[in-house]
């Protein structure tokens, strides 16, 4: 499973940092693009982490709301995260997000496989 967890892991980082990339090139404040690259790597990245991942059979509209606060955890971490890094340390904004981005995957995985799909 851990395997599999951080194949699928490395997809939604790709995915999140795209989205988030594309959205801070073209002008859209980080904030923003923080928000929404989050609630566009959840809607993507769900079906892959409940069925390739955790293998979870159970009900998927429970699962989904559970697997969306793990996001919103880790969506908080990046709004405190991010303007620490970037006003505060005067890290760039893309070199921020990389560091933030490997986190946040140490304790979703847990939260998911004991919480978000343990049906």
């Amino acid at each position: 499973m851990l395997v599999r967890y951080v194949l699928t892991g490395g997809a939604a980082t790709a995915v999140y940092y795209a989205v988030f990339a594309a959205g801070w090139l073209v002008g859209v404040p980080y904030l923003a693009m923080a928000v929404l690259a989050n609630w566009i790597t959840a809607v993507v990245t769900f079906p892959l982490y409940r069925r390739g991942v955790f293998r979870s059979s159970g009900p998927w509209v429970p699962a989904f709301l559970r697997f969306y606060a793990v996001c919103l955890w880790s969506l908080g971490v990046n709004l405190v995260g991010l303007p620490l890094l970037i006003e505060v340390a005067r890290l760039p904004v893309l070199f921020a997000q990389l560091l933030v981005i490997v986190v946040v995957p140490l304790v979703n995985y847990q939260v998911n496989k004991y919480w978000t799909f343990c049906a």
